[in-house]
């Protein structure tokens, strides 16, 4: 017989969750949040003074999103049968979704347990409780969208002090925080300083770029000079690409106000205030979310998240309170010359529209084959040219035969356009390698259980400390001891820190490069079906890294390389003994995005 489960004879625990968006000694505690909830427990639920709680809590998380670690675990051990009533100090602590607070309101009636909300009095088993929650739940997620609204409003009022919001430290600078005010006026903010040795470095980095205007050529020097990105590997285009597009270099005086008012930026302060020795300090550059999946639910959760880089028109230029590294003028020439760079490798071919202008290579020599019209002459009603090697028409050391372009254009579409199916084998990939990149969080848990780590450590040190003021000269060398080893720790712990901070940094640029990719190659057909050629060319830039067309004899190979998963590595092409290729080609493609190492797929079609 099935056993009934009443208050006397249901030996499943009574829980506690806590959570905090921010890791911070302000406002509801995690501890006072537990406190509450222990209390509010022993009376509602007449339990012993020594009941002994299970929590769950999950600090630096927001209450939109349910994919944080305790309340899943929590969630999954009701699934167990493991609780019978769950404690929280406010509703918002639980949840700000109002639709995944539905549902799990439902999840938990169906499984017999109790929600109860503490500083509202309300309980699930309350019919009364159940409309007030509702109510409060259309509250917190009103709430969560005004903090939203508030933080953008912001912005402007921070640039004001030139402040450091947060985030990976720049290559050149560490942070330090600075107090003003007394009493309840008592606050701080934090500020870049200087660090000279990687001041020089960034000073050679520009130096560098704008001597040999190559990323490649700049790693390649830089490297060869011993010289160790912030993370202490090897320099790589990407890294110099990133150290030149950063504006906190920049020293904010008159040129750099003009340039940024010329690229539409919001501008704070006047031109006055841009005093030629401070560096630029830019809010609103990129903004992080979390995309859920179309499978994602409170018990399940699946998100994306990644960052996007926003328009010039929506960044805030203030000046900063760190110190400039780079005069105004060369960091101005610095962006021209990555535009430049940039236009050179993704100029579309005006007088044949061709698709594939820039993208395609020879496979003999790496050159990149140049598009060579044919006069008055048309296929399928379009303009008719070839694709051919520059070294092969200046009778080069080069036997690459020139390729019929319109035909090829047509057959690269058709291809892609092929490719749509979610039952094609690569998108399979593709699709499971982005929701491994989600489901992946061991950087997050490393880095929330190292921020637990050094707020104890933090703490440790204030105790010993106060530990000095009452301690004999013998014991004293003891605890200075103990204290310079505890900040010893904390400064590893901070190195691995940052690190931990930029993989995830990295892998959500990464998810955020697949879904874009997903979604181009799934759609391709509709994107490009009946659209000008500008429109066909900007999409297949978007998934198509490179081409390479191998031919033997009368038959050619299609080698259609695009951006995303690394399978096969395109390096075979260029290291056999009988091909020669040459440093240019090799720096161009390099600069493109890297003929070594590079994260992309092989696709191969015949023709």
């Amino acid at each position: 017989m099935k056993r009934k489960v009443t208050q006397e004879n249901d030996d499943r625990k009574v829980v506690i969750y806590a959570r905090k968006s921010k890791v911070t000694h302000k406002g509801d505690s995690i501890a006072n949040q537990e406190e509450y909830c222990k209390e509010y427990a022993r009376l509602h639920l007449n339990l012993p003074e020594d009941y002994e709680y299970e929590v769950y809590e999950d600090e630096g998380k927001s209450g939109f999103y349910s994919d944080r670690p305790d309340f899943q675990r929590m969630i999954h051990d009701v699934e167990r049968k493991k609780i019978r009533a769950i404690v929280c100090y406010k509703l918002d602590r639980i949840s700000r979704k109002m639709s995944d607070l539905t549902n799990m309101i439902d999840f938990l009636n169906k499984y017999n347990v109790a929600l109860l909300i503490s500083s509202n009095n309300l309980n699930t088993k309350d019919s009364n409780s159940k409309m007030m929650i509702q109510m409060l739940g259309i509250i917190a997620e009103f709430e969560r969208d005004i903090i939203t609204e508030r933080i953008q409003d912001n912005l402007e009022e921070l640039a004001k002090d030139g402040r450091w919001m947060g985030g990976i430290t720049p290559t050149g600078f560490t942070t330090e925080r600075s107090k003003y005010g007394r009493g309840k006026s008592k606050n701080s903010f934090t500020y870049l300083v200087t660090i000279p040795e990687e001041r020089a470095l960034i000073e050679h980095v520009y130096e560098v770029f704008l001597k040999t205007r190559s990323y490649n050529q700049t790693a390649k020097q830089l490297n060869e000079e011993g010289y160790r990105t912030k993370m202490d590997s090897d320099f790589i285009t990407l890294a110099v690409r990133n150290l030149i597009s950063n504006p906190v270099y920049c020293i904010a005086d008159e040129d750099s106000y003009n340039y940024f008012l010329e690229e539409g930026c919001n501008l704070f302060g006047e031109k006055s205030e841009y005093d030629g020795y401070h560096g630029i300090a830019v809010y609103n550059r990129t903004t992080q979310t979390k995309e859920e999946s179309d499978d994602c639910t409170f018990l399940n959760p699946e998100f994306s998240r990644y960052t996007i880089k926003k328009e010039t028109d929506e960044w805030i230029i203030a000046v900063g309170k760190h110190e400039g590294f780079i005069q105004s003028k060369d960091w101005i020439k610095a962006q021209k010359l990555k535009d430049e760079i940039y236009d050179k490798f993704n100029r579309p071919h005006r007088a044949t529209n061709a698709l594939l202008a820039g993208l395609i290579y020879c496979p003999l020599c790496g050159k990149r084959l140049s598009v060579i019209p044919e006069s008055n002459r048309f296929t399928n009603g379009k303009p008719r040219f070839k694709y051919a090697c520059p070294n092969a028409i200046r009778k080069g050391p080069c036997a690459f035969q020139a390729i019929r372009g319109v035909e090829l254009d047509e057959y690269i579409v058709k291809e892609l356009s092929a490719m749509s199916s979610k039952d094609n084998e690569y998108i399979k990939e593709l699709k499971a390698l982005t929701d491994k990149l989600v489901a992946s969080d061991k950087n997050e848990r490393d880095a929330a259980t190292l921020k637990k780590e050094i707020d104890k450590l933090e703490k440790d040190i204030l105790s010993q400390v106060k530990n000095l003021r009452n301690v004999t000269d013998v014991t004293k060398k003891y605890i200075q001891a103990d204290i310079d080893s505890m900040a010893e720790d904390i400064a590893e712990k901070k190195k691995l820190l940052a690190k931990l901070d930029n993989a995830e940094k990295t892998k959500a640029e990464q998810v955020s490069n697949l879904k874009e990719l997903f979604y181009t190659l799934t759609n391709f057909e509709e994107l490009v079906d009946g659209k000008e050629p500008e429109v066909v060319i900007s999409t297949i830039r978007t998934i198509v890294e490179r081409v390479i067309v191998t031919q033997e004899g009368e038959e050619s190979k299609v080698n259609i390389k695009l951006k995303g998963n690394v399978r096969e590595s395109y390096d075979d092409f260029f290291d056999r003994s009988d091909i020669l290729i040459d440093e240019e080609s090799h720096d161009q493609l390099c600069d493109l995005g890297g003929c070594r190492k590079s994260n992309s797929y092989f696709c191969r079609y015949s023709t």
